[in-house]
């Protein structure tokens, strides 16, 4: 039997690192699998044409760095999944579902100021339901620097993590790998600096008892035996 392997699901490029970049390279050193499925081009109503190409090779590049198995790429309008059927969108996850070994999603947070990161998590939701045949027994919702943080404090919206993982030692491979993203980054205290994206890993490993955590909500767990 083939080992199981985690799928990180991401509405644009650079999602993926900073929400889950610690959690793939430490997973990596420990041989298992991540891959990572970025459903637009994140370059759409943002940047000309050509912006479309270099986003794509900064994320070949900065899931290189950090030890992604493969990703997988899905040109849905950037900042317009609201514009398409939401089936659509399940349709392309469960796809990737059927088509690769795995039996955990991590995806966005459904309280994200991004639009596009709501639609995701809906979508996610949709298409890892809890059927009799379903493989995928482990649902977490990831936190992204500059878009969880920054939506209303209303409960129904707020990012509360349950499960941390220790990056002490993935932290600045994260950072390295952010470094690939030229157009993305910006200088502190954006959150997406690398002084900030420390700063965040220092903050949510401090509720844990770690020096650097990346926080993560557990959706949906199932064991059987």
């Amino acid at each position: 039997m083939r080992k199981r392997s985690n799928l990180i699901i991401a509405a644009h490029p650079d999602d993926e690192i900073l929400g889950c970049g610690g959690i793939i390279r430490k997973k990596a050193k420990a041989g298992v699998d991540s891959y990572v499925l970025i459903l637009t081009d994140g370059s759409s109503k943002r940047y000309s044409h050509s912006q479309k190409v270099t986003l794509k090779n900064n994320a070949l590049a900065a899931n290189k760095r950090i030890g992604t198995k493969k990703v997988f790429f899905k040109n849905l309008p950037n900042q317009g999944l609201d514009t398409i059927p939401l089936l659509q969108i399940v349709r392309v996850i469960e796809q990737h579902i059927d088509n690769l070994n795995i039996d955990t999603i991590f995806t966005h947070h459904g309280g994200d100021l991004n639009k596009d990161h709501r639609i995701v998590y809906e979508a996610t939701i949709t298409a890892a339901r809890p059927l009799p045949e379903q493989k995928i027994k482990h649902i977490y919702t990831y936190n992204v620097a500059s878009s969880t943080e920054w939506n209303n404090f209303e409960p129904k919206d707020i990012f509360i993590p349950n499960y941390f993982m220790d990056i002490e030692n993935e932290i600045e491979d994260k950072i390295d790998a952010m470094e690939c993203y030229k157009s993305e980054y910006r200088k502190y205290p954006h959150p997406r600096s690398p002084e900030s994206l420390r700063c965040h890993a220092g903050y949510w490993g401090l509720m844990a008892g770690m020096k650097c955590a990346e926080p993560f909500h557990l959706i949906r767990a199932i064991e059987k035996e």
